[in-house]
C-alpha cells in the first residue's frame, strides 16, 4: 500500500470515527466536571428521611396477615419488606400494602400523600403533578417503581421527583443536569434507547475503527518523517 492510499484511507476514517470520538470527548469532559451529587440531585432532598421507629411500634406479625388475606398465601415471608411512610410503619408484601400496626389493608400511596413525602424530604414548592402508570424504554424515569406519582418543582432546574404508590419514597430525583447525563450518556456508550448496554457490536467496531484510525495516523507520521529525513 502506497502513502498516497494510505492517508486517503486515514482521512475517512478520521471523519468517520472522529464523529464519535467527539461524542466520547465532550461527554466525557461533561461526567468529569459536574459533580455526581449535583447529576443525582441529591442537594434538592434538604431534609433527612424518616427513621422507621420501632420500639413501642405494637406491630403485628407478617404471618398473621397471610393467615388473614388469602391473597397473600402464595407470598414468602423472606419478601416481606417494612417501611416507614409518612410515620406509619407499612408491610409491603407482594402487591400489596398494610399497616403493619391494624393489619388494615392499604391503598395506593395519592397524590396528598405522595405530595407529604416530598414537602417531607424537600423545602421546594411543588408546581405539577402527574400519575404515572408506564414510561417508554428511553424515558428518564426507565426501571423503576410503576405506578409512580411524578412532582415537578418549581426552580430553573425542572427538578422532578417520582414517589412510588406503592413504597411511597421517592424513588428518583430528575434534574436538567441530570438529562443531559443521560443524553450524553447514551451518546458515550452508543445505546440510544436502553442506555445501558456498553457490549454491544456497535461500539465495538467504532472502537476498533478508532483504533485503526490512530495507527495508521502514526504509520504516516513516521513515513512522513522519515522522508523529510
Amino acid at each position: 500500500m502506497n502513502k498516497l492510499t494510505l492517508r486517503k484511507i486515514h482521512r475517512w476514517l478520521g471523519f468517520i470515527a472522529g464523529i464519535q470520538l467527539l461524542a466520547w470527548t465532550v461527554s466525557g469532559l461533561y461526567f468529569t466536571i459536574i459533580p455526581i451529587e449535583e447529576i443525582r440531585g441529591g442537594h434538592l432532598l434538604t431534609k433527612e428521611a424518616e427513621p422507621l421507629l420501632l420500639a413501642d411500634a405494637n406491630l403485628i406479625s407478617a404471618s398473621s396477615l397471610v393467615e388473614r388475606y388469602s391473597e397473600l398465601t402464595d407470598v414468602s415471608l423472606s419478601d416481606v419488606r417494612l417501611v416507614s411512610v409518612l410515620g406509619i410503619p407499612v408491610y409491603l408484601m407482594g402487591e400489596s400494602r398494610f399497616d403493619a400496626q391494624s393489619g388494615a389493608k392499604l391503598g395506593p400511596i395519592s397524590e396528598a400523600q405522595a405530595r407529604a413525602v416530598v414537602a417531607a424530604r424537600s423545602d421546594t414548592k411543588v408546581r405539577d403533578v402527574e400519575y404515572v402508570e408506564r414510561v417508554e424504554t428511553d424515558s428518564e424515569y426507565r426501571g423503576g417503581e410503576l405506578p409512580a406519582w411524578r412532582l415537578t418543582l418549581e426552580g430553573d432546574e425542572n427538578a422532578a421527583l417520582y414517589v412510588g404508590t406503592q413504597t411511597g419514597r421517592i424513588r428518583a430525583v430528575r434534574t436538567d443536569a441530570w438529562r443531559w447525563f443521560d443524553l450524553l450518556w447514551s451518546l458515550h456508550i452508543m445505546d440510544y434507547e436502553a442506555r445501558e448496554d456498553f457490549n454491544h457490536l456497535l461500539i465495538q467496531v467504532m472502537a476498533v475503527l478508532g483504533l485503526v484510525t490512530v495507527i495508521s495516523g502514526l504509520v504516516l507520521f513516521f513515513l512522513t518523517l522519515r522522508i523529510r529525513r
